[in-house]
């Protein structure tokens, strides 16, 4: 469902009269607007761009109003979604993120995660401009599963034995669907996100002393707020048409990680487990060298520094 015209109509309207749409802005959208969506509309805002932004909840369209001039509440659970403000869009950002009540529940997963792009999908069959679009969809590398710490990148196959990097696999199966001449499709593969309200090296550093109960000897892989939206910039400045790892150079375990954090900190070292206690597991030195060789560059390499 949608928001009320009227009620729509108001939100665009209080929105736009605080600030101009720049000559040299673009159309865009970003389907969900959620930690990492929300950051990037801000960014986009303040480069000019008329933005869409879309949430799943009626209360939160005050403060989507805020950073997108056309706040739109989806329910991608509902194939009567329309999705028809995209058909005319210069550049769409699908940053789907199911709730954490979501992710316990793989049926509900799909469904939020695969039903927000098969509506997109359906959508752009029916765009009839022909400008070209730029289409950035955010996913995991947690979809490369278990591969013994080995350094991984873009070619390497993908795990899809777990439930939930099925659908990862499969959202980006189908999002890469729509690529042609007037379409280009980048996908970002983000690590564990980190930054303002998350923060991961605080919550390590609380493990001071004590016991992890995860596998320490599993190698992760992270990406600082800051350098997702920058990556997402990148790719829409770059026109980039391919798969991508969006990492920082953090390539140690579990316990190496904690350990250095504990020892800058001068506190004493946590204590995790050498076994895995999750059937859904990332043990993988993920390379961010393909982005890197285009030219991007990190404002956080590490958590650690």
């Amino acid at each position: 469902m949608t928001s009320s015209p009227d009620l729509a109509s108001l939100y665009q309207l209080l929105a736009k009269e605080s600030r101009p749409i720049l000559p040299s802005g673009e159309q865009r959208a970003i389907l969900g607007c959620g930690y990492v969506g929300k950051a990037v509309a801000k960014a986009w805002r303040h480069q000019g761009h008329e933005l869409w932004g879309t949430t799943t909840r009626h209360e939160r369209l005050n403060e989507l109003a805020e950073i997108v001039d056309s706040p739109v509440v989806c329910d991608f659970t509902d194939s009567s979604t329309s999705l028809e403000f995209t058909s005319n869009l210069d550049g769409i950002l699908a940053s789907f993120a199911p709730s954490k009540n979501s992710q316990v529940d793989i049926s509900q997963y799909r469904e939020t995660f695969l039903g927000g792009l098969e509506l997109l999908i359906e959508a752009l069959k029916r765009r009839t401009s022909e400008s070209p679009l730029h289409l950035v969809h955010l996913s995991s590398c947690g979809v490369y599963g278990n591969r013994q710490g080995a350094l991984t990148n873009e070619t390497d196959a993908i795990d899809a034995r777990h439930p939930v990097n099925q659908v990862l696999a499969r959202a980006e199966e189908m999002i890469q669907s729509v690529r042609s001449e007037k379409i280009n499709v980048c996908v970002l593969r983000l690590g564990g996100i980190y930054g303002p309200g998350r923060d991961i090296p605080g919550m390590l550093l609380s493990a001071a002393g004590g016991i992890v109960q995860r596998n320490g000897q599993n190698v992760p892989c992270w990406i600082h707020l800051d350098d997702i939206v920058r990556g997402v910039n990148f790719a829409f400045e770059h026109n980039l048409n391919e798969v991508y790892n969006l990492v920082d150079d953090t390539q140690y375990t579990g316990q190496e990680l904690t350990d250095r954090l504990c020892e800058q900190a001068g506190l004493p070292l946590a204590k995790w487990l050498t076994v895995d206690t999750s059937d859904r597991v990332l043990n993988a030195r993920v390379s961010n060298a393909k982005l890197k060789q285009l030219g991007f560059t990190l404002t956080q390499p590490s958590m650690v520094d």
